[in-house]
């Protein structure tokens, strides 16, 4: 048990009719992990699939075979898959896996980045200085959020967030941003927009199972009415996308 869980090899031998234990931790054999783990790893990169660019899964796939063959049974891992997705719309990231690694990288050590960027509706790009703090998925796509940087105080201002898809190319910078970064929601509805608001919705009893099944926000407090219906309160700072989530639900959503 000690082996299979903290990753030691243990060792033992007696010394003047006395039982004797020692452990030596990474001795080349040991790796920490049992098969269940291994599995576990391999359903996750699974799950993952229908966002991650084919290098990324590539290397994924690289190393649990690594970690099945060091544990000396390569066959755990089963060429069966459990899951699959169903996305409409997906986009490909293949040619954006190097954005993608930027952008990790510049947000982990806090740095500026100069973004060319095509908003939707825009032909003409325009070039941003943010300093990443965080990539989100969201609707079967990928996200950059962070802050837009004072470029004389290195200072960052309003939060904003940026469709990876649409970026046309990142400079990372030597600027960096030294004071702690402003706190993103990460339970919150949508991408960040603007402070936080909150709004109550009204949803129809044909629909109020599918909103009542599933968590859209961290605060969010579901009521529910006498005819079967139900309100849903949260606090966003993306009203657009609250509002266009709203709206596809035809006459069974409206803000009260």
């Amino acid at each position: 048990e000690i082996e299979t869980v903290i990753g030691t090899a243990l060792h033992s031998g007696l010394d003047n009719r006395k039982r004797w234990y020692q452990y030596t931790v990474n001795d080349g054999h040991s790796l920490g992990l049992d098969f269940e783990e291994l599995r576990f790893l391999s359903i996750c990169r699974e799950m993952a699939s229908g966002i991650l660019p084919d290098p990324v899964l590539k290397r994924v796939d690289a190393s649990l075979r690594h970690l099945a063959l060091h544990m000396a049974d390569p066959t755990n891992i089963s060429p069966q898959k459990h899951f699959s997705f169903n996305a409409k719309g997906r986009i490909d990231y293949t040619p954006h896996a190097e954005h993608i690694e930027k952008l990790v990288i510049a947000s982990a050590q806090r740095r500026c980045c100069k973004i060319t960027y095509r908003a939707p509706g825009r032909e003409t790009p325009r070039e941003h200085l943010i300093v990443p703090a965080r990539m989100v998925a969201m609707s079967n796509a990928l996200y950059v959020v962070g802050f837009f940087v004072d470029a004389e105080t290195c200072t960052p201002e309003r939060p904003c967030n940026m469709a990876v898809h649409r970026v046309q190319r990142i400079a990372t910078t030597d600027m960096r941003v030294r004071q702690p970064l402003p706190q993103i929601d990460e339970a919150s509805f949508g991408l960040p927009w603007h402070e936080p608001r909150t709004f109550c919705i009204r949803f129809s009893s044909r629909v109020a199972d599918y909103v009542r099944e599933r968590e859209w926000a961290g605060d969010q407090r579901v009521e529910n009415l006498a005819d079967g219906s139900i309100t849903l309160t949260l606090t966003t700072c993306a009203e657009p996308e609250l509002a266009a989530w709203v709206r596809s639900f035809g006459g069974d959503a409206a803000f009260i």
